[in-house]
């Protein structure tokens, strides 16, 4: 029996390609932004137009660096990639903290940087690199 076959003889089908990744990749970056400022975990500033608490820019934003890393991804391997998309944190954070663009509140991890926590780095980590297997996935069609 090979590896994609069931007892039953069914095969799996394998994934479908998503066709628009940065669609994807904005309303996933809007869902857990969305869950950090309903969780209290932080607050945005003042920005004219937000949706549930987060700013319009905010899944842009996601869309842009996760693409970024997928570029750089290419010529230099996932792991580089997805570091260097998570550098870009490490610019932001510092001048968020003396901008008020957004403010760390009650963090459920420790914080470790400008006010930013553990949870944040690992969040910023996972999503470059799912933004890197959906971006692999759309050019590889």
């Amino acid at each position: 029996m090979s590896s994609l076959e069931f007892d039953t003889g069914a095969r799996v089908r394998p994934m479908r390609r998503l066709k628009h990744p940065g669609a994807v990749m904005g309303l996933f970056a809007l869902g857990l932004e969305a869950t950090g400022v309903a969780s209290g975990a932080y607050v945005y500033g003042n920005f004219p137009l937000k949706i549930l608490g987060v700013p319009l820019c905010i899944p842009v934003m996601w869309v842009l660096v996760m693409a970024l890393a997928y570029v750089i991804s290419t010529k230099h391997g996932t792991l580089v990639g997805v570091l260097s998309a998570y550098s870009l944190d490490l610019v932001l954070e510092p001048v968020a903290y003396y901008t008020g663009i957004w403010t760390w509140l009650e963090p459920y991890t420790m914080q470790v940087y400008w006010g930013s926590t553990v949870a944040n780095a690992l969040v910023w980590l996972g999503m470059c690199l799912i933004g890197i297997k959906l971006w692999e996935g759309k050019m590889n069609e």
